[in-house]
């Protein structure tokens, strides 16, 4: 599993632990200058979080302040007080939120410039930005704790740089913001060519895992350099077009099977099903617009799979798997397979979750996938006036780029409408997320949106009221930012980590 900002910083509250274990008031010398320089290294990062990821200079400057005060150091120190297993776990954890701040800064390039990731648009929320604030100060209370605890305290600027860390401003800062998203955000490196598909038969949660891990990719992809030529575009286009038949004959088999289960009334989660299925279909009839405006325009002859062919090949094949009647199911002709049963693809309300989840992901994915082949299209055809069938392709790709937030967020209540009451809050947030990484819509409509994300969450205690389902209808006129410039608790800390 890829590391996460939460990993790093569960490891530097480990070693705070570790720090308060080894910490005493009789400490040489020599440990405590090491300890010091810990303490302004840790200090100094955590300070950098603040001014490149969070601008709160009222929060950075006490910082900042105290780690200078904590460089007066002087003296010799000796290896064996380096080792000193106090001053090695404050130095861990100051590693750790090195580490931590290099990871955010994987998702940005020079200010001014396109992030290098969807991510960038988690990261910049307000709320996220306020749950890394309140990472940092409690991070700068606990090291206060420790500074304490081992008698640091007894000159003059050590005892300043204290108060500066237990300042009102960082008091305030402290369990506050969206903790979960922050602790969601990956490193951003650069996505390999995937595995070979199984050869044998894959759960569906399995399935659902691995196109979830390709949709990733494919919008990773979208935002590093590369050099796309008409026969890419057309293979894009293509394999798009297979990936959303697939994603809507399977909306619609779990839209059967929801009125197979619930036969004699009116069902909300049938409801929001066929309200997925809809766009869809509707985005599936621009992808082939696509492919046929290419149609006659590129030369036939070999095409070697780029890393993004490769990730939408598996994402059809993967997406195939959950739908047709062949655990090895391709496209290729003796591959073919029947559909499966409604009821064998959900033989419960629950078992829904997985499809609809792998649905949801690979139409996000896709939506970024056409967002930059409209943007280098047009291009393209801006430089190459000449090119025959122009305005064809220009008005395909124009309508590739129409509202789909309605199909996303029919999705998301199908998944919290279907998901057992345990899953629920897990399942909400990998929603959230999604709707972080889109960004803001530029039709003005962020507050519709806010209010839809809203009624989502009351879906996770409410799944049952008939009375909580979202009015869809409203959301339409919302647009999808796939390339980007509700409160939630921050999660329970390590029991051996927790400094308080």
């Amino acid at each position: 599993m890829d590391t996460t900002f939460g990993d790093l910083l569960d490891g530097a509250w480990t070693h705070l632990g570790g720090a308060t274990m080894h910490a005493h008031p009789q400490l040489g010398g020599d440990v405590t200058a090491v300890a010091k320089d810990a303490c302004r290294s840790l200090t100094a990062r955590l300070a950098r979080c603040v001014e490149d990821f969070a601008r709160a200079d009222d929060i950075a400057q006490p910082i900042h302040e105290a780690s200078r005060l904590l460089t007066r150091l002087g003296g010799y120190t000796s290896a064996a007080a380096a080792a000193h297993p106090f001053a090695l776990h404050l130095r861990a954890a100051s590693t750790s939120w090195g580490a931590a701040a290099d990871m955010l800064a994987t998702h940005f390039t020079r200010p001014g410039d396109a992030p290098r990731s969807d991510w960038a648009a988690v990261i910049s929320d307000e709320q996220v930005r306020d749950g890394l604030l309140s990472e940092v100060a409690d991070h700068a209370l606990a090291l206060v704790a420790v500074m304490d605890r081992s008698g640091l305290t007894r000159d003059l600027d050590t005892q300043t740089a204290c108060s500066l860390l237990r300042s009102s401003a960082l008091r305030c800062a402290s369990r506050t913001g969206d903790a979960p998203s922050l602790r969601a955000v990956p490193l951003n490196e650069p996505p390999w060519p995937p595995q070979p598909v199984p050869q044998e038969a894959q759960t569906p949660h399995e399935l659902s895992a691995d196109v979830i891990d390709g949709s990733d990719a494919l919008r990773a992809l979208c935002h590093r350099p590369q050099e796309f030529s008409p026969r890419q575009w057309q293979r894009t286009a293509l394999a798009a077009s297979v990936i959303t038949d697939i994603a809507a004959k399977s909306l619609t088999q779990l839209t059967r099977r929801c009125y197979e289960l619930n036969p004699h009334r009116q069902q909300a989660l049938g409801k929001a099903l066929q309200q997925a299925t809809d766009v869809v279909q509707q985005a599936n009839a621009e992808w082939k617009g696509v492919r046929q405006a290419w149609h006659g325009q590129v030369a036939a002859g070999p095409l070697s799979a780029s890393v993004r062919e490769q990730h939408l090949d598996q994402t059809a094949v993967r997406l195939g798997r959950l739908l047709y009647d062949n655990p090895t199911w391709t496209p290729a002709r003796q591959d073919r397979a029947p559909l499966k049963a409604p009821a064998a693809i959900a033989p419960s309300t629950t078992d829904m979750v997985p499809t609809t989840r792998a649905v949801l992901h690979a139409f996000e994915g896709l939506a970024v996938v056409a967002e930059r082949d409209r943007q280098d299209v047009k291009r393209a055809l801006h430089v190459d006036t000449g090119q025959h069938g122009r305005d064809r392709l220009q008005a395909a790709y124009e309508q590739l780029g129409s509202p789909k937030a309605r199909a996303s967020l029919a999705l998301s209540e199908a998944i919290l409408l279907a998901a057992p009451a345990e899953l629920r809050d897990e399942l909400w947030q990998d929603i959230r997320l999604l709707e972080l990484r889109r960004g803001q819509p530029l039709d003005g409509a962020a507050s519709e949106r806010a209010a839809s994300l809203r009624r989502l969450k009351a879906l996770i205690t409410g799944a049952g009221d008939e009375h909580s389902r979202l009015d869809l209808s409203a959301t339409s006129r919302m647009r999808i930012v796939p390339l980007p410039s509700p409160s939630s608790p921050p999660p329970p800390r390590r029991q051996g980590g927790r400094l308080r």
